[in-house]
């Protein structure tokens, strides 16, 4: 049977292995992600590639959530609603358990932590990404058990700490009245305090929250949870560096190789495979968008595109996809770029050289892929910009003098234009971006209309909702028409479906994956989105 502590009321539970399992609807699923909680039972490649997929999108969620600045009641709210809709963790009377003692949902949320932490263990980045967003899920987790489970919780993984007697308590009680919310000696008497180690409690001390003495900071119950938080992060961190070591042999296995080195690169989000046709861009359109309406990755693309006549590849590729998602015709495409590129070339030289691969990137030229326009998380994550190119993200690849200057001309005042640079100098990037939408959409928050979601997930997400908002502030009626063009697409449906295409020859790679029921606003997709086409002239 399962040992539980703190349990008010048992049921009998038949396991899958036809045990019996003593439970409790307080059992406590909570999970540090140690050793012991390792599978040690094969998983399937379907569960392998769908387990992780909820707890990414409620990540990405936490992330958004931060993104927009949202704070205390409102962002635990919000949060809640992410938890609860990906990866739940719930005792019910119907539950069947494994031989570890694990419910469906717990299974779940160990295993898919462990696939991520495989596929965020890489590079630096993508380890302070991961560790930042698994320490404020368990911290959300931790905050809102009540002292009892957090108690029960703490025991279950070996987090055991002197408790202080209530003699030493009233002992202590002038030094310890007034720090960590405990105002009077009523409040002194009803709470729990336990003695942890000082290096434990460093923050607690520097801010002078906690009494000291003898070499152990007096924390309460309720304000453990930063300690076991500041545990969590340091083993967290030691894993991840010990399966980086691990992670060029666990990828020679080509069943899931490729699916750990892409994971990290897929969009989760609103899908944007499919061709706008209401507030369709014409050629004649372009330069107005961009100057209203266009984040500034793309604005700085078009800019330099009118200046130079010209963009390098991946300029091309990524402004030509968000053109193309915005509602930029084929057939207006190869005008678009045949009128900016006559100025440095022959009309031959433009069909000879380009307008296949424009062809290619619209699905009617090669494999015929409907290739999906950049997502923010893409573009951050891809090749910075060498000399002479100007794709990428400019809150990172941008320096501070050339970010303030590019802002700057953009009328936005001198005080927001240094919180911007301040966000993308400590790597916030798409903080950075939303901060800029803010400010240029003033009154936005309080649009109904528009998207409760950040818009710093998508340049097209962000353009979408500057044309919306421009639209209110004009009083035109809002319309969202969305048809999928011809070509290979994805199909949204009611469960969790996954499709993957690849070519060798083209160095193709695109898997989608439409997310499980429950969003009434999109159904966010998530995409690899590792699409090239091939040049004859990359240069230009």
């Amino acid at each position: 049977s399962v040992k539980c502590l703190h349990t008010s009321r048992r049921v009998d539970i038949k396991g899958e292995a036809g045990k019996s399992y003593e439970a409790s609807y307080e059992r406590n699923l909570l999970s540090l992600y140690d050793k012991k909680d390792l599978p040690n039972k094969p998983l399937t490649l379907d569960e392998f590639e769908m387990l992780p997929l909820d707890r990414l999108l409620l990540l990405r969620g936490m992330e958004a959530l931060d993104t927009r600045g949202f704070e205390g009641d409102v962002l635990k709210s919000k949060t809640d609603v992410l938890v609860n809709k990906y990866i739940p963790l719930k005792v019910r009377p119907t539950d069947k358990l494994d031989e570890n003692g694990r419910n469906e949902d717990q299974r779940k949320d160990q295993m898919s932590h462990f696939i991520l932490r495989l596929v965020y263990c890489r590079t630096d980045d993508l380890r302070r990404w991961f560790l930042t967003y698994e320490c404020k899920l368990l911290k959300f987790r931790l905050d809102i058990l009540s002292p009892e489970k957090r108690f029960q919780f703490m025991q279950l993984n070996g987090l055991e700490y002197e408790q202080v007697s209530a003699e030493e308590r009233v002992e202590l009680k002038d030094q310890l009245t007034g720090l960590c919310g405990v105002t009077n000696e009523v409040a002194l008497l009803q709470t729990v305090y336990y003695k942890v180690p000082f290096q434990q409690a460093i923050t607690m001390i520097r801010n002078r929250t906690v009494y000291l003495a003898n070499g152990f900071a007096f924390v309460p119950l309720s304000k453990l949870v930063d300690i076991i938080i500041v545990s969590f992060r340091v083993s967290l961190s030691k894993a991840l560096a010990e399966t980086a070591s691990q992670f060029e042999h666990v990828t020679d296995d080509t069943r899931i190789g490729p699916l750990l080195k892409n994971m990290n690169k897929q969009y989760v989000g609103k899908d944007f495979s499919k061709t706008q046709t209401s507030d369709k861009l014409t050629p004649d359109r372009v330069d107005a968008a961009a100057d209203e309406n266009m984040p500034l990755c793309m604005k700085s693309l078009h800019t330099n595109l009118k200046k130079d006549h010209k963009l390098k590849h991946w300029g091309r590729q990524q402004y030509g996809l968000f053109l193309k998602s915005a509602g930029l015709s084929m057939e207006d495409a190869l005008m678009f770029w045949e009128q900016i590129f006559s100025k440095i070339m022959s009309r031959d030289e433009f069909k000879k050289g380009h307008s296949y691969n424009i062809r290619h990137m619209y699905g009617k030229e090669g494999k015929r892929t409907n290739y999906t326009a950049y997502s923010c998380l893409k573009i951050i994550m891809g090749a910075a910009p060498e000399a002479g190119a100007h794709h990428g993200c400019p809150y990172k690849h941008m320096g501070d003098s050339q970010l303030t200057a590019q802002l700057g001309a953009l009328k936005i005042g001198g005080k927001e234009v240094k919180e911007i640079v301040d966000l993308a100098k400590s790597s916030n990037y798409q903080v950075a971006c939303q901060k800029h939408f803010d400010v240029t959409h003033p009154g936005h928050q309080q649009m109904a209309e528009l998207p409760s979601e950040s818009v710093a997930s998508h340049p097209n997400q962000w353009y979408q909702a500057s044309v919306q908002y421009s639209k209110i502030k004009s009083g035109v009626p809002l319309t969202s028409n969305i048809t999928n063009p011809p070509g290979n697409t994805s199909t949204p449906g009611n469960a969790a479906t996954a499709s993957s295409t690849g070519d060798s020859t083209e160095n193709n790679i695109s898997t989608s994956v439409t997310a499980s029921p429950g969003n009434t606003t999109t159904n966010p997709t998530i995409s690899t989105e590792t699409n090239t086409t091939t040049e004859t002239d990359p240069s230009i």
